[in-house]
């Protein structure tokens, strides 16, 4: 009846088999795309950022020596370290003025960003002693207007 008479006890195989091949198949056909959401993964966003740099990036490297939890005292009380940034930065209100360091209406007018221009409105130009490269204070702009708060 069958050439060969072990595979009449097993007619369960070539399913199997099918099954196994259209499972790796599956599994295997999103690998060749590229990362939906990047940020997730850099920390920051990429579109006005210069390649191989986030926001937090510019952040820690211009702003953590005066602005961090591990400074000796933190810069006019804002901490750009702890968590929660930039959403904080739209509950916290400046040393030298009584509006929110960023503004919800518009954050790309915010003052945490005129802090980075030569005529901040009050205080100094940040960061003191130097200024931000336009690709870095571009990165800065998109993260501080991505990370708007939404309206209830």
């Amino acid at each position: 009846m069958f050439a060969n008479p072990s595979a009449a006890r097993r007619p369960y195989r070539a399913p199997l088999a099918s099954l196994f091949a259209a499972a790796l198949l599956a599994t295997t056909v999103g690998c060749a795309g590229g990362l939906d959401d990047p940020e997730r993964f850099t920390g920051g966003t990429t579109g006005s950022c210069a390649p191989g740099t986030t926001a937090s990036s510019v952040l820690q490297a211009q702003c953590f020596a005066c602005h961090s939890t591990d400074s000796k005292s933190i810069g006019a009380g804002l901490d750009l370290q702890a968590a929660g940034l930039p959403g904080r930065l739209y509950t916290t209100t400046a040393a030298c003025s009584p509006m929110p360091i960023a503004d919800s209406a518009n954050p790309s007018e915010s003052f945490f960003l005129k802090k980075l221009t030569d005529s901040p409105g009050c205080g100094v130009k940040m960061p003191q002693g130097g200024s931000l490269s336009t690709a870095d204070t571009a990165c800065l702009t998109e993260w501080l207007v991505a990370g708007k708060p939404s309206t209830p």
